[in-house]
Order: C-alpha cells, then structure tokens, then sequence
C-alpha cells in the first residue's frame, strides 16, 4: 500500500449510498431468492433437477458473502452475481433512481454526500509508476476516466477509485467514481458511479493490468482485449430511425430499438417509405445494437420479407400472483396499441384461471401471407452481438424467408426466457427484471440462449459493414 496523504471532505451531490440504515442484504437476498424460485420461467429448467445441487451450493455461498454487506451497491452486485447462475439476460437488477415515482419511488435512491479524496503529486506520481497490485493509475477504454485507485479501508470498501481527470462535467477532481470490495484473489465487489452519479453494481475480475472486462486499463499498458467501438452516427442510431438511398440499387433503413416508444415511428417510416420500398432492388436493414423491445413494433417490416409461409414456436407463461400483477400493469403503458392490450386482457384471464401453471400464450403456428411483394427483391440484415430479445426473434422469422441475408455477428442469445416484468426489492433503491415465459423451441433442442443467432456472411470489425452489404447486394 502507498502511504498516501490525503483530506476527505464532501460535497452534497447525489450519490446512491446506503440510504435506509434499517436494510439489511441478507433479507432482500432472501426475497430474491424466493421469488426467482416463485416467478422465473425459467427456473425449473435451471434450477431443479440434476442443477439442484450446483444452485444450492452457488446460493449458499453468495448468501454468506451478503451477511457480510451492508452497502447498496456491493449488496445488488451480489444479486447479479446469484443471478448470473441463471445465464439468462433477462434476469437483472437495476437502481430505482432519486427522482423516481409512482410506486417504486419509496424505494428510490436520496442525495447522500460524495466523498472527495485530494491525492498529492508525490501519491499520483508513486501510482503512476505501479505496475503490480491493485493500486496505480487507470483509464477507461475511451479515455473519459482516468482514476486512482488507493488502498481506502472502511468497514464496506478495501480500495477507492478517484477521479483524476474526466472528460463528463459531472465528475472532478478528487471525487470517488469507485468503491471495491475484495471476495477472492482476483474478484472484487464493485459499487461505481455513472455519469449522472447513480449507482452501476458489478462483479469484477481483476487480472494484474485491468479489471471490469478491460473497462478499466492501467496506464502504460496496451489494451490487451477487444473493446468494440461504435461510431457516431451508429451510437447515434441506437435510439433513432434513419433511412436514405445509396445507389439507385440500394435502400438503407436502420432501426436502434424496437422499444414500444418506436411504435409510431417505425410504423410511419414504412408507410411514408412504401413507394421506395415498392420498387428498390436491394434493401440493407440495420440492425446493429437494437436490443429488443416488442414484437408489435417490427409488424409493419414483415410483409416486406415475406416470401412463404413462416413457422413460430409456441410460447407459456409461468401463471403465478407476482406475474400477474406484473403483466397487469401492461394495461397502463400509453405506448402498448389498444389491440395488444386486449390480447394482454386474454392473457391474464387465462393466468387467473390455471395459477402455478405454464399457461399458453401462443400455441406456435405457421402464418401465411395474401402475397409475396416483388421488391426488394434481395435484403440484407446487419446483425451484432447487441442484438437481443424481440429483435431476435424478428431475425427468427426474417431468415425463413428467400429474400434475406444476415451479415455481421452471432446475436446475444437472449430470447428462450422473456416478457421481462419487474418488481421493486423491498428496502433497498434496486428494482429486478425477470424472464416470465419460456418458448417452447427449449422442448425441441432449438434453444438460442447463450449462442445467438449465426450470421450467413460473417464480417469482421474492420470492415465497413454498410459498404460490405451493398457490395454484396449489388454484386
């Protein structure tokens, strides 16, 4: 350890520290389980059976570790921990924010102090010269951050993260952006900090040059893992819709999410665009980081894939109280049209009607079209790892059509499990998604959890993906 000198003081910003003396981790871990065992579709796959005793020997030991924390964010990066057991990405825990409301907002997170620590020249100087240990001087991999982490042992942490320099106006000098705590060798509860000062609970693995999956990298070294970069405009894409011509061949249109707020947009794109669509040879949809939302959103691009009948896989919801309540507030999104909202309505009657069952929500089919549209003619998909959950399953559908292609990379594989619904721990600011039904394509062996959909054109990240599909398409 360097015997820094350093000052605290505070400064009254909001943080997400522990806000409710009286919570205690061990009893919303033991929610957690409980209602996981309750709820998740999922569990009876994973954790009963011949999985019994690898959950019960996981559980038992995070269950320990939690008797032994009191912070917030070491107490739900635990939490994940457990739910990582799961492999399931629909399974997570997230920060109910300080500003919330409705009736998650007795939960929410309060403005507590962030702690400053002023680090010398000589400390920063000494830190900068480590090369093994925890200690020493690391940046993120774009550069925003750069912190020291020190040695600062309290009764929660072992070591600190300060800002050193930072690109966000929302973070100076001195502040703490990270809190670790030691479990093992290697691995380190962490509690740190976003941009707007909430909470973001994490496992990290440390391995003598970077920790949080090359998230953080020491300084002087190379980064010795693949950190994917995206540029502007597809950062940019993520939560838009753009579309424009790129040779009188080819459209582009590109879609970052199919989030229920995309309805309207996306809807209206293919009907303001349906003459181009009507008559352009070759189309390049973008899929690239759409991670998923509903399956209504995309209906408006089906019919311009269709080539021949189309066969979906049955799915079932798990039919418990908590699932219900949870599909029921459904009923209040404005972004839901109303016609979902009466399928939703059949939905929970039938749960009422069969509690503590796997309920139909569809019995699968195979949907036939009245035509097949002569254009496009050819369509190409860029597809990525970041592509999850419904956007998987409109690939599903898309790739048993003659027209499509799908270029890039494998898919998340976050799809068996679904229809995420959410519930608020009860003391902590920390609210858990959970998967509340199971496709029935587990039954058959065609599961994509954890593999991802397959490209048929695999691109590497240096290619220029949009200039690649054109070229293909216009070859």
């Amino acid at each position: 350890m360097i015997r820094a000198i350093f000052f605290l003081s505070f400064l009254l910003i909001a943080g997400l520290t522990l806000s409710a003396q009286d919570c205690h981790c061990t009893d919303e871990f033991q929610f957690l389980i409980q209602y996981m065992e309750k709820n998740y579709a999922g569990f009876k796959d994973k954790g009963t059976g011949e999985n019994r005793f690898v959950y019960d020997s996981v559980t038992a030991d995070i269950v320990t570790l939690a008797a032994a924390v009191n912070k917030p964010g070491f107490c739900a990066a635990l939490m994940k921990e457990w739910l990582g057991f799961f492999k399931d990405g629909h399974n997570y825990i997230t920060a109910i924010p300080a500003n919330a409301t409705g009736p998650t907002s007795g939960n929410a997170a309060t403005a507590d102090p962030v702690e400053i620590i002023r680090l010398t020249p000589q400390t920063l100087a000494q830190l900068r010269s480590r090369r093994k240990g925890m200690e020493g001087i690391y940046h993120t991999s774009d550069s925003t951050y750069t912190i020291a982490i020190v040695q600062s042992k309290t009764a929660e942490r072992d070591y600190a993260g300060v800002i050193v320099t930072s690109k966000a106006p929302t973070w100076r000098r001195g502040q703490i952006k990270l809190e670790l705590r030691r479990f093992d060798a290697t691995h380190f509860l962490a509690c740190g900090y976003l941009r707007d000062h909430s909470i973001d609970p994490e496992i990290f693995h440390f391995d003598g040059v970077s920790f949080g999956d090359g998230i953080w990298i020491r300084d002087g070294t190379p980064a010795h893992k693949a950190i994917r970069s995206r540029s502007p405009a597809l950062q940019q894409q993520w939560q838009t819709i753009q579309a424009r011509r790129l040779s009188d061949k080819t459209y582009y249109i590109g879609i970052g999410t199919f989030d229920e707020s995309n309805t309207w947009p996306v809807d209206s794109l293919f009907h303001a665009d349906s003459a181009i669509l009507a008559s352009v040879p070759d189309l390049i949809l973008d899929l690239r980081g759409n991670g998923g939302g509903s399956d209504f959103v995309y209906s408006p691009l089906r019919a311009w894939l269709y080539t021949g009948p189309v066969t979906v896989a049955g799915v079932d919801v798990l039919a418990t109280d908590d699932n219900i309540r949870g599909w029921a507030a459904l009923l209040d999104a404005k972004d839901i049209p109303e016609e979902n909202k009466a399928t939703i309505l059949r939905i929970i009657a039938q749960m009422q009607g069969r509690r503590g069952q796997m309920v139909a929500i569809d019995d699968g089919d195979t949907v036939t079209r009245p035509e097949v549209r002569a254009f496009p003619q050819k369509i190409v998909v860029l597809i990525d790892e970041d592509c999850a959950s419904s956007t998987e399953q409109f690939l599903l559908e898309a790739m048993q059509s003659r027209k499509v292609t799908l270029m890039g990379q494998h898919t998340a594989g976050v799809l068996d499990y679904a229809n995420v619904r959410d519930v608020a721990l009860p003391c902590l600011p920390f609210m858990l998604h959970y998967a509340t039904t199971r496709s029935r394509r587990v039954d058959i062996g065609k599961g994509i959890d954890n593999v991802g959909i397959q490209p048929d054109v695999l691109l590497g990240a240096d290619k220029d993906w949009v200039e690649e599909a054109r070229g293909y398409l216009e070859k």
